[in-house]
């Protein structure tokens, strides 16, 4: 009897596909449109009975803990996306994450209604997931913009914790001259996210090449920020590293 109940536990559990997108969105903001106070101060601080728009732009299947997980991220616009496309229409991010339970079916596990900005024009969305540890995954989030050849970049970088998803580091440059600016006396300008060895605690670094001074040859700098997870967020370590030489790491 105990050998079948030792056989029996070790038949896998058959987690259903993935829900929809439809009936994804039902489980995390009730719809395919969300009114709330948040939404409406994010798009300017409009009447509180505005409806924010949701549409799915990404999702990733990824294992946690033994736990079957799905990331899913959303744009929030303030009416048709389609009509939300312009250099300073900056749409919404928000994020949840479902999770197989026991009997293998999806349900919520946590997620962020509101969590930052995100890619102007509301174009697409540069977005992976990053393992942090064995049993721990993290959403990283990039953000280009360009105009004129002058640059920004930002790296976020949004966990669970709690029952709730949240932004935990946020670094990047503004306003920075590009050869898109000042033609072949500029460096190319990139930002990366490297994962380290975990330490006390899991920890990265995020390298950011950046040129600084005026054209014709602004000066090339890389700048290495060495982070580490705690209490949910990833507290800076030593210092940034900065000199002229080395590349960027990763892209």
């Amino acid at each position: 009897m105990l050998l079948v109940a030792r056989a029996q536990a070790q038949v896998p559990i058959a987690i259903d596909p993935p829900p929809k997108a439809d009936v994804a969105m039902k489980m995390v903001y009730g719809g395919n449109t969300w009114r709330d106070e948040r939404a409406a101060a994010f798009f300017g601080g409009r009447a509180p009975t505005l409806r924010a728009e949701v549409r799915e732009v990404f999702r990733a299947r990824y294992v946690e803990a033994d736990v079957d997980k799905l990331m899913l991220v959303y744009q929030l616009t303030p009416g048709p996306r389609a009509q939300f496309q312009c250099h300073a229409c900056i749409p919404a991010l928000g994020a949840a994450v479902l999770a197989a339970d026991a009997q293998g079916h999806w349900r919520l596990r946590a997620r962020g209604l509101l969590l930052m900005p995100g890619s102007p024009f509301s174009g697409d969305e540069d977005l992976q997931m990053v393992q942090l540890a064995d049993d721990r995954w993290l959403l990283r989030s990039r953000v280009y913009d360009v105009a004129g050849g002058v640059e920004d970049r930002q790296e976020r970088l949004v966990l669970e914790r709690d029952g709730e998803l949240q932004l935990a580091a946020e670094l990047g440059f503004e306003s920075k001259p590009g050869p898109g600016a000042c033609g072949s006396g500029a460096a190319p300008q990139a930002s990366a996210v490297n994962v380290l060895s975990p330490g006390a605690g899991p920890r990265i670094e995020i390298v950011l090449r950046f040129n600084e001074g005026d054209c014709p040859s602004p000066r090339a700098v890389v700048q290495r920020t060495r982070m580490e997870l705690r209490d949910g967020r990833f507290h800076l370590l030593p210092e940034p590293e900065v000199d002229t030489d080395e590349p960027a790491g990763r892209p």
